[in-house]
């Protein structure tokens, strides 16, 4: 699921990280990948908060809510960047099931 087809499901993200620290590299790439033209197209209700940090010892998170309600804490700062976009769409794709099987 590319990440534009998955911010159709997701109501906010917040992320939280020290920008020049090196683990919140997954952080950065994360947001790159969610603030497109193609996903705000596809969600242009999506609230992206993020909090810049000077603390280089605390470890990026990312707070994701879904349209559901339901929420997922990650601390990305000990994850690749596939690995987060992985758990992010893990719920997105349920959610876009349940959506096609209504249709």
């Amino acid at each position: 699921m590319s990440a534009a087809s998955m911010s159709k499901f997701l109501t906010q993200v917040k992320v939280s990280m020290a920008p020049f620290s090196p683990a919140s590299k997954s952080a950065k790439i994360f947001l790159s990948r969610i603030i497109t033209n193609d996903a705000i197209a596809a969600n242009p209700a999506l609230k992206i908060v993020t909090d810049s940090h000077a603390d280089v010892s605390k470890s990026a998170t990312i707070h994701v809510t879904y349209k559901d309600g339901k929420t997922l804490d990650i601390n990305a700062g000990e994850m690749k960047v596939n690995d987060v976009l992985r758990q992010v769409g893990k719920h997105a794709r349920k959610l876009q099931e349940k959506e096609d099987a209504s249709s």
